[in-house]
Order: C-alpha cells, then sequence, then structure tokens
C-alpha cells in the first residue's frame, strides 16, 4: 500500500488532534511499523514518564506491507513506555485495525494525554472525534467489540480492552478481533488513556 505520509497525533486530554505530515527521509528511514513507533517513543516519552501518565503516548503503526496486496504480510505495531518493565513496550499485531488505519490514509498514530471518562476514540477517515463509552466499562473485550459494531457498523476495525485493561493491570492486553497484542501490557496504556 506504500505510504500516505501522513500520522494522526490525537490529544485525549484537550480533545484535539492534528496531521503531521512525514518527510521522505522520515519515511526512508523508519519503513512503518516498529520503526516507526520506536522514533516516537524516542521522541516523545521520556526515561522519567510513568507508563501510566497521560504524557506517556501509546503510538500505532501499520507494517509497511499492511494492505490488501500482500495478505498476512506485515503486523501491525503497539509501541509504549511498558508498565510491565518500565522500558519500551512493543507488541505486533496481525489485525484487520491497522489495515483500516492506512486506508483512512494514516501511515501512523499518536494517542497522547488521558479522557476524564471511558471513551472511544473513532477514525473515519478526516473525522477524527472521541465519544463517550460509559456503557462500555466493564465489558469484557468481545462484548465491547460486538458494541462498537453495532455501534457504528460492521465494516469498523476495532482495538479494545476489557476490564484488565480498565484495571490497569500491567499484563493486560489489546484485543483487535480476534488478534491480541499483549506483550508489555499495552491494555493498561490503553486504559490509562
Amino acid at each position: 500500500m506504500g505510504h500516505w505520509k501522513r500520522l494522526l497525533d490525537v490529544d485525549l486530554t484537550t480533545g484535539e488532534h492534528r496531521t503531521v505530515e512525514l518527510s521522505d527521509d522520515y519515511v526512508r528511514k523508519y519503513l512503518g511499523g516498529s520503526g516507526f513507533t520506536t522514533r516516537i517513543l524516542y521522541d516523545e516519552v521520556g526515561p522519567e514518564v510513568d507508563p501510566l501518565d497521560p504524557e506517556n503516548v501509546l503510538a500505532i503503526a501499520p507494517g509497511l506491507l499492511v494492505g490488501p496486496s500482500v495478505p498476512t504480510g506485515s503486523k501491525t505495531t503497539f509501541g509504549f513506555k511498558s508498565p510491565l518493565t518500565g522500558g519500551y513496550g512493543k507488541s505486533l499485531v496481525g489485525a484487520k485495525m491497522g489495515d483500516q488505519l492506512k486506508r483512512a490514509g494514516y501511515d501512523a498514530l499518536i494517542v497522547r494525554g488521558a479522557c476524564e471518562e471511558p471513551s472511544t476514540l473513532v477514525i473515519e477517515d478526516d473525522d477524527v472525534r472521541v465519544e463517550d463509552a460509559e456503557d462500555l466499562w466493564g465489558l469484557d473485550t468481545w462484548e465491547t467489540g460486538k458494541q462498537l459494531k453495532e455501534t457504528y457498523g460492521s465494516g469498523f476495525r476495532t482495538a479494545v480492552i476489557g476490564p484488565a485493561g480498565e484495571n490497569e493491570s500491567r499484563i493486560s492486553m489489546i484485543e483487535c478481533e480476534d488478534r491480541q497484542a499483549g506483550r508489555g501490557g499495552p491494555g493498561a496504556v490503553m486504559g490509562s488513556k
């Protein structure tokens, strides 16, 4: 699918988002997936940041070959400061969510800050919004994914947490429709957001 040379940066504290243009050099040097998330973490999260503080970011980047032309050719990477180790956290997942992020026109997503209430980040191409998700709080990951598809449509792809992530368990995972990103505790980081 190549590159759009665009990164979506969402601040949950303010509710604002912006699109950042990526240079040719950046794209060539880091390629996508783990390359992008590693660079983002290096630039955005210092050693003094607690993994569950709003200053930690959750970076999501589809791999270079994610897309319809190379099925199962690549993975989507979740990058974060790990609540389990306190170091760099990286968890890969082979899920349709990364493909849909690319189809929306983004090579990567940075989620920063934290909402005051349970929330859902909805991305429909350039329409990016944060919506109330109080009704999802306490549901398991299967129920949450099912409810989101009923609300937004069966074509939507999801990345969700359940009670473990909501309670910031350091070993919690992110569920991506039958595929899980679990290494390093990304569910806790999402729950802290």
